[in-house]
């Protein structure tokens, strides 16, 4: 795993927690803003977790794209679990978790469709 692959989602999400955190410090909100980034923190941390999952089955230390799959569903189920009850837990602030998480996915499928759209031209 290179970092230079890495480095543009960090970038980008570290730049989307900056400005989600100014702008909701600005509205007296500021714990949204935490939580928005926790979310987003959550979804990066769920990417980085996928890549490495998906190392080990390319270098044979796994087997099986079922069981990709598999292990790939439960840590999906257990992240968006995790921020649910989090979310709950903490309402109203804490739903935050749960938009930064819809945020990163968002984001993440953008940056991988990004160049099939640019070729597509």
């Amino acid at each position: 795993m290179s970092v230079n692959g890495d480095r543009g989602p960090i970038i980008v999400s570290v730049a989307a927690g900056i400005t989600v955190l100014a702008a909701t410090g600005m509205n007296d909100r500021l714990l949204l803003g935490v939580f928005i980034c926790a979310g987003i923190v959550l979804g990066s941390i769920n990417a980085w977790l996928t890549r490495l999952g998906l190392a080990a089955i390319l270098g044979g230390h796994a087997s099986g794209a079922g069981g990709s799959a598999a292990l790939a569903g439960v840590r999906l189920f257990g992240v968006t679990a995790l921020a649910l009850v989090v979310g709950v837990l903490t309402r109203p602030d804490g739903l935050g978790i749960l938009y930064g998480l819809v945020a990163f996915q968002i984001g993440a499928s953008l940056w991988a469709a990004a160049p099939g759209l640019r070729s597509a031209r």
